[in-house]
This record gives C-alpha cells, sequence and structure tokens, in this order.
C-alpha cells in the first residue's frame, strides 16, 4: 500500500472479488433525480438543531484541475480494469465503463458536480465514515431525524460520474477540537491486478493523505474546502444524461420536496457553468411560479402542493404505532385521484395506486370528486416505524420489508385503519355520509335518503319478493356456484330487479336471498334427490349487492347463526359476472374494502379475492371496490 498522499488501494488477499459493484443499482433507472432524492434527504436528516433558518443545499456545475484528484494515476487502475474486461470478454456494456472513464480523466480540466449544504451538522464523528468508508452502515447526526434503512442511498450520486469517484469534504464545530475540516476521495471499480506490481487488489479505492486517513484543515485544496458548516459531495467526471440537468434537477427537487419548501425547511439553488441565465432559486417564494412554469400537463405533485398550500392538516386519531397523521386534501378537476405519503422531512415516498407499494393510500371512490390527498406522519416515532418499511430507493412502503410475520400482519391491521381514518376525511371533505344502517330495508333506503315519497312528483319504492326455486343440485353445489345477483340499479315503480342464473333460481336485486346457503333446506328438491354432503364451502345467508359507483358496491350478507365446533367458518368473496353479459370465466377483481359493520374484524385481499373470518353472527357489510365496472351487471357471490 503507498504511503504517498493520493489513490490507495488494498490488497484482496482472499475477500470477495467484485467484477461489478452494484450497490448504486437501485438508483439507476433515473440517476439525477434520485441523486437529488437522496443527497437532499441525507441533507435534512442532518439539520442542525437550535437554527431556525431552512437547510440550504446548493447543485452547481463546474471544473476541476487533474492534478487535484490525482487523475493520473486512477487512469492506470481504470486502464487495469478494462484490460481484465478484454482479457475475460467481459459485456460490452462494462467495456463501455471503463472507456468512458478514461476519457472522463483526460482532459485538461474535469467536470464536477459539485454539491454542499449548510445549516446542518456535517459529518461528525462515526458519520464520516458510514457515509465515506463504510458500505451498509445507516448512521445519521443526533438531531432526532430517523434516517434511511440501508445505507446504500449515498451511492446514487456514483451513477452520474463517469470517472467512478466521487469526493466528500466536510465542515463542523467540534466541543473539543473546535473548527474541524477534512476531505477525502472515493473510487468505485472492479478487482484488477496493481498496474506496477500484479498484486490482486480490492475493487474500492480512497483518495487519502500519506498517513493513510483524510485531508484536514489547511491540508485540504481550495476548491474542496467549505465556507460554513456543512457536507460537500463533488461527482467527477459528471455526466447528467440529460440535455437540460438544471431543468431535470428542478422538476426533481419541486416534485419530491414541495413539502418542506412550502413549511420553509428546505431551500435549493442550481447553478450551471455557464453565464448564469439558468440558475434557479426554490425556495417557499418561488415554488409556485416554478410549478406554474412547468408544461400545460402539471405534474401530479403540482396538485399535492396546492393540497398543503390550501388550508392546514386535518389530523387523525391517535393510530397504533403510525401515531397521528396529518392529512391534507385538494378536489379539483385535474387532480389526479391520488395520495402521496410524504415523511416527517418532508420528501415525498410514494404516490403509488397499489396498496403493496403505497399502503396509506385509501382507493379513490367514484363518489369522490378527482382529489389529491397528501399524508404525512406528524411525530418522529410514527415516520421511524414507516421508514422501516421503505425499501432501498426509498420510493416504496410495504410490509414485507418487516421480517416478522407477526409484524407483519400488525402492520397491516395498523395501515388499514389509517386508510379508513383518511377515507372518512376524503368523505367529509367531499361531503359524503359514511355508509352505515345495518336493517335491510336501510341498506337500499340510505341511496335514496333524499327521496320524499310523498313529496309531490315522487312515487314509493315498491320491491316485489321473488321466491327462489331450489334444482336439484346439492347445497355444497348451489354453494360452489354462488349467489346469482343482479347489481343494476335500473329500479323501476312496482319492479324488481331480477336475472335468471343457470340453476333455474331467480334472486331479485333489492331483496334478501333466504334460500341459497341454508343447511337442511329441502324446498323444491325432488324425492329421490341424494343426501346432502356436508358443504364444501363457508355458507352465508340473506347476500346482497348493492351497487354505489361504477366500481363500488356494498356487500351485505348475514354469516351462519353459530359458530361450528367453536369457530365460524371462513368467508371467501369472489365476483363474477353471471348470465350471457360477460364471459362466465372472467372474475371481477376485488382491489380494497372496508368493513362497515363488525369493524374489529380482520380480513385480507389476494388475488381479487376478499376472505375473512366473521366474529360475530350479526349482519356484514363491506364497502368493496373493483378493478372493472361492475354497475349494471348481474353477478354471483362465490
Amino acid at each position: 500500500m503507498s504511503t504517498k498522499a493520493g489513490w490507495q488501494f488494498f490488497p484482496r488477499s482472499t475477500g470477495i472479488e467484485y467484477v461489478h459493484d452494484s450497490s448504486s443499482t437501485h438508483f439507476s433507472d433515473a440517476p439525477l433525480p434520485k441523486l437529488v432524492r437522496e443527497v437532499i434527504q441525507n441533507s435534512l436528516d442532518a439539520k442542525e438543531s437550535g437554527i431556525s433558518d431552512p437547510i440550504v443545499v446548493k447543485f452547481a456545475d463546474t471544473d476541476v484541475s487533474p492534478s487535484l484528484i490525482g487523475a493520473f494515476q486512477l487512469t492506470k487502475h481504470l486502464t487495469a480494469c478494462l484490460e481484465r474486461v478484454k482479457k475475460e470478454k467481459k459485456s460490452k456494456a462494462l467495456q463501455k465503463v471503463y472507456e468512458n472513464a478514461r476519457k472522463a480523466l483526460k482532459g485538461k480540466r474535469i467536470r464536477c458536480l459539485r454539491i454542499t449544504d449548510s445549516n446542518t451538522t456535517g459529518l461528525r464523528g462515526s458519520n464520516w465514515d458510514a457515509l465515506v468508508a463504510r458500505e451498509g452502515d445507516v448512521r445519521k447526526p443526533d438531531t432526532g431525524a430517523p434516517g434511511g434503512s440501508y445505507g446504500t442511498g449515498k451511492n446514487a450520486v456514483f451513477n452520474v460520474s463517469d470517472a467512478l469517484s466521487v469526493f466528500y469534504s466536510t465542515r463542523f464545530v467540534d466541543g473539543r477540537n473546535g473548527r474541524v475540516e477534512k476531505m477525502q476521495g472515493k473510487a468505485t471499480l472492479m478487482s484488477h491486478q496493481d498496474p506496477a506490481s500484479g498484486e490482486d487488489l480490492q475493487h474500492i479505492s480512497f483518495y487519502r493523505a500519506s498517513n493513510g486517513g483524510p485531508f484536514i484543515t489547511t491540508d485540504i485544496p481550495d476548491f474542496f474546502r467549505l465556507e460554513e458548516p456543512g457536507t460537500g459531495v463533488f461527482v467527477m467526471g459528471f455526466n447528467p444524461r440529460s440535455s437540460n440537468w438544471v431543468d431535470e434537477v428542478t422538476s426533481a427537487v419541486i416534485e419530491n420536496f414541495f413539502y418542506a419548501i412550502h413549511h420553509k425547511q428546505l431551500v435549493v439553488e442550481v447553478s450551471s457553468d455557464s453565464d448564469g441565465a439558468d440558475d434557479v432559486r426554490i425556495t417557499y417564494e418561488t415554488i409556485d411560479q416554478l410549478f406554474e412554469a412547468r408544461s400545460s400537463r402539471k405534474p401530479n405533485a403540482y396538485y399535492y402542493y396546492r393540497a398543503i398550500r390550501a388550508e392546514k392538516a386535518v389530523s387523525t386519531q391517535e393510530i397504533d404505532k403510525v401515531g397521528v397523521l396529518d392529512i391534507h386534501v385538494a378536489l379539483s378537476e385535474s387532480a389526479p385521484r391520488r395520495t402521496a405519503y410524504v415523511n416527517r422531512n418532508g420528501m415525498l415516498i410514494t404516490e403509488s395506486r397499489e396498496q403493496s407499494s403505497n399502503p396509506m393510500a385509501p382507493r379513490g371512490k367514484n363518489l369522490w370528486p378527482n382529489y389529491a390527498v397528501v399524508v404525512s406522519p406528524a411525530t418522529d416515532s410514527g415516520d421511524t416505524w414507516v421508514r422501516m418499511m421503505e425499501n432501498p430507493s426509498h420510493d416504496s412502503v410495504s410490509s414485507g420489508h418487516l421480517r416478522d410475520d407477526k409484524e407483519q400482519r400488525r402492520a397491516e391491521r395498523i395501515f388499514e385503519q389509517a386508510r379508513k381514518e383518511i377515507r372518512e376525511i376524503v368523505d367529509k371533505k367531499a361531503d359524503i355520509k359514511r355508509y352505515g344502517d345495518t336493517s335491510n330495508l336501510e341498506e337500499l333506503a340510505k341511496w335514496f335518503r333524499e327521496l320524499d315519497p310523498d313529496a309531490p312528483g315522487n312515487r314509493k319504492l315498491h320491491v316485489d319478493v321473488v321466491p327462489t326455486p331450489i334444482s336439484q343440485h346439492t347445497s355444497s353445489d348451489i354453494d360452489d356456484e354462488g349467489t346469482n345477483i343482479s347489481s343494476s340499479d335500473n329500479v323501476q315503480d312496482g319492479g324488481s330487479m331480477e336475472r335468471n342464473n343457470d340453476n333455474g333460481g331467480v334472486v331479485d336485486g333489492s331483496q334478501d336471498n333466504d334460500n341459497v346457503h341454508e343447511e337442511g333446506d329441502t324446498q323444491g328438491l325432488k324425492s329421490n334427490s341424494p343426501e346432502r354432503k356436508p358443504a364444501r364451502r363457508p355458507r352465508i345467508r340473506k347476500s346482497r349487492v348493492i351497487p354505489t359507483g361504477s366500481t363500488e358496491a356494498v356487500i351485505a350478507f348475514d354469516p351462519t347463526d353459530g359458530p361450528i365446533e367453536g369457530k365460524f367458518n371462513d368467508v371467501n368473496i369472489r365476483l363474477t359476472p353471471a348470465g350471457g353479459e360477460r364471459d362466465r370465466e372472467e372474475r371481477i377483481q376485488i382491489i380494497d374494502a372496508t368493513v362497515l359493520s363488525a369493524e374489529s374484524q380482520q380480513f385480507t385481499i389476494e388475488d381479487g379475492v376478499l376472505s375473512l373470518t366473521p366474529d360475530t353472527s350479526e349482519r356484514v357489510q363491506i364497502r368493496i371496490v373493483a378493478d372493472s365496472e361492475i354497475d349494471g351487471y348481474a353477478l354471483k357471490i362465490g
């Protein structure tokens, strides 16, 4: 190992041989936006306590002398890597990586993206090693900020470095030593032979002082020294992979950090190496203008920003683990009908419609106008709990990241409760009353609550009860086919909603289906009908589907009167179109649900099927959301 200042590579010995370091691949699909997210999140996590001013993050396109970063020495090692790639006939893509790296270090000046922050703690103590010298280490300043979960976000900067090298600098005040400054470089290559000795070397190298540690204080070149306490990241061989990197960074900032900027927690400056005409300053005062300057088709974040700007948050009740959530709602004709989850530092984590990656998102109901909802935890403890379930690139949340099955199930129950609270807040905002009546007649009456049958021009709703003949099928056969229920809402005076099913039965879509799934009921069966077999599937009684929107309905049914052998039957709810209106093999997927009665009971949705075990003999009512239109079709509940 060299004892001179410069690049220091270490013997591989019997360690792992890296052909290609994949630690940054989580961020390679959108390198510049994800770099912006990771760098600014780290700065927000490191806010200096006792300072009320916002954190300031600056992005500047500049250049540096090759001699300042040991470019000649590093190029020798890049050449050794390239020779190995060619000799072992590695992929053309990998060969291109090392060709571009050598090219980036060849010129008289090396392009560099300089990123600095201020009003932050800097990299005190072990935080320096966690960022610069360790992989998978998650250490954040002692500020109460929860920080990341994987320690891989720091590698996002390498995706825009053609030179495969990044330099770090920090400045902070230590109680014992006063002002402290450090600087060090890092290159991520591949395992290769030392150009001088032929010794096998590790893939990681550090640009260090002659004592093997970082450069300190006056030994640091002026280019890397910081004017204020904070952290600096210098990306060598900067390649933004963008025709307008300033605009791309600006878009990434306002679309991911609108919450932090609006709440005056963050200011971002972006400057190019030209005459400064394209320089951008993103603040509480300018973000609105920057959003308006986007194309005529506004990004979803514009509507989230409008939601938090419009009025104060509405808070949920205390929810286990996640605590209180702050909810902002905007109703707008152009809103995306999505829910954004924003962490406590003000960074957008996910706006996915899929609850597998955004479990805070209730399904937008057809009765809601177009909406934009912003959800953010009100406490650090709640934020920390959710962060445990973020993926490495911090753009989705899933209980699957919890290793313990019990914790996963608990998390699902918590998210279900959170969605219920959020749904009720949006209901209130949209002036939609919550479905909650329980008697059979009131189930229908709720949807006609505005009609007074005695008012001039109105007519009373008449319902005909149609007996359901029972075919020669056994009870288990009927169960397997399910209950044929019409969800058509074309109810006229004196009429009924009827459709024939394949078993010869006619079920009134607005009335109870008492004759299906009743154990021991022989009405309509021939005297020589075979002896009944025990039901192979759960039994339900008096089932009904009440459409409440094109893709939404309320399903109501009575479970069996009591437990069998000490417990209730499981109930699996499937929706299948009946009759000839659709392909009989097509099954409608249930994608979201809310239990409107027996609130404590739990359910799961898998492959479009809702499963639950009723913990009551009382009538069960469930609001469901389907993946396709159901209004106007006869449906079977299987």
